[in-house]
């Protein structure tokens, strides 16, 4: 059965990487421990067949996890201390009971990090096109509303 799962995630070293927020009890690792198969959909990107496994390198969760934890935003505050103030170390403490999983390409290829992607500036159009959106509207009503 399909499920829908979205995720806070990061793109690095050709793979998309996530924490299992709520330790080993987390529903969707649970059922990525029994099969790794997943679809991966990220933005700006058609869905791709890829494999979940669980990176437990203590060198890997250290290079990944502060970066992952920090791009997260709010759920990334969820963690038990606030990561964009936090150094590496504390981060790491606060989520060492937590699974990192690597998510990659079933057909061994690397997903490159895009604009809409974690520190990606894709969100800069949109905040430009809001900004004009909100000027030019502003421009009018007063224009409308001037004896």
């Amino acid at each position: 059965m399909l499920r829908h799962t979205p995720l806070g995630y990061l793109v690095a070293d050709g793979a998309a990487w996530v924490m299992a927020g709520y330790g080993p009890a987390t529903l969707w690792y649970r059922n990525l421990l029994d099969d790794p198969r997943v679809t991966l959909l990220l933005p700006g990107r058609p869905p791709l067949a890829a494999l979940a496994t669980e990176a437990r390198d203590p060198s890997v969760r250290a290079r990944i996890i502060p970066p992952l934890a920090r791009s997260m935003a709010l759920p990334g505050a969820m963690i038990g201390c606030f990561p964009p103030a936090a150094t590496d170390e504390r981060i790491l403490g606060c989520v060492a009971f937590v699974p990192l999983v690597r998510i990659a390409p079933a057909d061994g290829s690397a997903i490159a990090a895009g604009p809409d992607d974690p520190g990606g500036f894709g969100w800069t159009w949109r905040q430009a096109l809001a900004l004009g959106a909100s000027y030019l509207g502003m421009r009018a009503l007063l224009r409308a509303f001037r004896p």
